[in-house]
């Protein structure tokens, strides 16, 4: 990402979150750094307030899981589908199916 993408990632993690801009910014730098390359487009989406493209790992995707949970909570769905990126498709799924509860 580009250091303008980052700034909007940062403000758009503000702006959901209602995290100071420090906060924002480290949780938006994490966010990057263990982003799956291929979900880069889903966090350059999200950051601009775009739709989100169905961008499968497994069975799942961020919109699916983000409708399941019936929340916004992008930057906990991103680090279950980097769980499901790195095979721990077990813990993925509890994450999934218990967020749901």
């Amino acid at each position: 990402m580009k250091n303008r993408d980052v700034t909007q990632l940062t403000d758009r993690i503000r702006l959901e979150y209602g995290f100071t801009q420090e906060v924002a910014q480290d949780r938006a730098m994490q966010a990057l750094e263990n982003c799956p390359p291929a979900l880069t487009q889903n966090l350059e989406e999200w950051a601009k307030g775009q739709k989100l493209t169905d961008i499968y790992i497994g069975q799942y995707s961020l919109p699916m899981i983000l409708a399941i949970w019936k929340n916004r909570d992008f930057l906990k769905a991103m680090e279950v589908m980097t769980e499901l990126d790195k095979g721990n498709t077990g813990i993925a799924e509890l994450k999934i199916w218990n967020m749901r509860r």
